[in-house]
Order: structure tokens, then C-alpha cells, then sequence
């Protein structure tokens, strides 16, 4: 995506000047500058309201291009284009990525969530953790994740820490929740079921899109059963069904390998086709 590389400078300018004049806020291309951007976006997430029709949707869409444009930009002259960083395409979108696709980034897509989700989608915390990744200084062992987590009935709570995971667990095994999401920053990992069947997968985002299905594999029957989802009715293999204890060793797992590889290394699964 050469021509947005060029036009992504012209339209981060304009965001910088979208902010002086209408806001009072200074961008000035720092690190620093994204507290600042979640407090003008702030504004729009306090005021949704006034955008809960089309022409509304479409000028938020707008604002997060543009914003998240500015960040995009900021990122790359605070250090991301000498580690090779470029502005690229996902599906039409911009993102910044490396050349090898190893390392992505959608500032515009985190934008958009901050007008939306609010501070719980920190653009702060979002630039943090793409220049730790693309540092290399993200931990990787001795450590445990502290994701976010996501209910079915659109509860959500931030960093949530390894012990608290079996209370998450529990709403769903005890039929009060259909399903729960934890969210790290190269993916997530999402069971549903109910009692003492689940079904889980697994997606990582880091070295491109990829996502696992958990399976069962000391299960050799790969008939099918019939199990109620958020979706409607599912019918996956027998095989793919987890018991509660199994599932509750897949999320200690999850959080307590920062690397993809890692977790897998320690969990059966089966890659599924996106």
C-alpha cells in the first residue's frame, strides 16, 4: 500500500490540526501525544448518542481513520520505521506491519474501539505494548498474561489476573454465561459450553492469523454431538468437547505462556481453517 504510506502524512497532519483548532490540543508526534488522543476520543465515546444513526456511524468511522492515522504516523517517526515497519493492507485497511508480516498493528481498528469501548481500549497502552512487541522486550517467560475478559452478556473487565480465571470459568459451567473471552494482545482464547462440556479455540495474531481448536485427545469416538452455543445449535466432534478440569488446564496454560508456540507445546489442538 505505497500511495497510503504517502497520503497517511497528509491525513495525520490534518488530525493535528482537527485538534488545535476544534479541541485545544496539542499533537506533536510523540508517545506522549496518545494520552492525549484518548482524551479527544473520549469526547466521542462520551456522546455516542448523537451518532446512533448511519450518517452518525460513518462520522466516527472518519474520526477513528483519521486519529488513528495520527497514531499509525507517531508510531513510525518514534522509532517503528527503522525497525521496518510500513504501512500495509488487511482487507482493504491500513496497518502498519513489518516486512515479513511478522508483526501487525491496526491503529485505525484500535481508534475505532476506543470511541466506542472507551478507556478500557487504551490507545496509551495500545502504542505500549506495539513497541514492546517490536522491541522484543515483551516478556516471555517467568511472567503471566493479564488479559481483558468478555462475557456473552457483554460485561467486560480489564486485566484480569490467573486466579480469577476459574470465577469466569464457573459462570459459564454453571449456565450464567454462554460463553467468555479472554483478550491478550496477540489474540484471544474463548470456551462456551455448559456443566462439564466445552468447547474452546485458541487465536494469535503476532506471525499472521491463526487460530486452534482445543480437542480432547484421549477421545477416539469422533462422532457428534449436539451442543447450544450463542450461535444456534453446534454440533462439533466428540473430540472437541473438553471437560471442566481440562479446560480449567488450558487457561492456566494461556495464561502462563506469552508465546504462541509455547502454548500449544503444552496444550492438544487442531489448526482450523480460516
Amino acid at each position: 500500500m505505497k500511495n497510503f504510506n504517502d497520503a497517511a502524512k497528509g491525513i495525520a497532519e490534518n488530525a493535528v490540526q482537527y485538534a488545535a483548532v476544534q479541541c485545544k490540543i496539542a499533537l506533536d508526534y510523540t508517545r506522549e501525544s496518545a494520552e492525549n488522543v484518548d482524551t479527544l476520543l473520549e469526547a466521542f465515546h462520551n456522546n455516542l448518542d448523537r451518532y446512533n444513526d448511519d450518517e452518525g456511524a460513518k462520522t466516527l468511522w472518519n474520526t477513528a481513520v483519521l486519529f488513528g492515522t495520527y497514531i499509525g504516523e507517531m508510531m513510525l517517526r518514534s522509532g517503528l520505521f527503522e525497525k521496518g515497519f510500513v504501512w500495509g493492507e488487511d482487507d482493504g485497511l491500513p496497518i502498519l506491519r513489518t516486512p515479513d508480516n511478522q508483526i501487525t498493528a491496526s491503529p485505525i481498528t484500535k481508534a475505532h474501539k476506543r470511541i466506542l469501548n472507551g478507556a478500557e481500549d487504551s490507545l496509551k497502552r495500545f502504542v505500549d505494548v506495539v513497541f514492546s512487541v517490536a522491541k522484543d522486550e515483551w516478556p516471555k517467560t517467568g511472567v503471566l498474561r493479564v488479559p481483558d475478559v468478555e462475557t456473552a452478556s457483554g460485561k467486560k473487565m480489564e486485566r484480569v489476573v490467573l486466579k480469577e480465571s476459574n470465577f469466569y470459568i464457573s459462570l459459564v459451567a454453571e449456565g450464567k454465561e454462554d460463553f467468555v473471552i479472554f483478550k491478550s494482545h496477540d489474540g484471544f482464547f474463548q470456551f462456551y459450553g455448559v456443566g462439564d462440556q466445552f468447547v474452546c479455540e485458541a487465536w494469535f495474531n503476532l506471525g499472521g492469523r491463526r487460530a486452534y481448536a482445543l480437542i480432547n485427545p484421549d477421545c477416539a469416538d469422533t462422532g457428534r454431538v449436539s451442543l447450544v452455543t450463542p450461535f444456534g445449535q453446534y454440533t462439533p466432534r466428540r473430540r472437541d468437547i473438553l471437560s471442566l478440569e481440562q479446560l480449567k488446564t488450558a487457561v492456566h496454560e494461556y495464561f502462563s505462556n506469552l508465546e504462541e508456540a509455547d502454548f500449544l507445546a503444552r496444550i492438544p489442538h487442531e489448526k482450523m481453517e480460516m
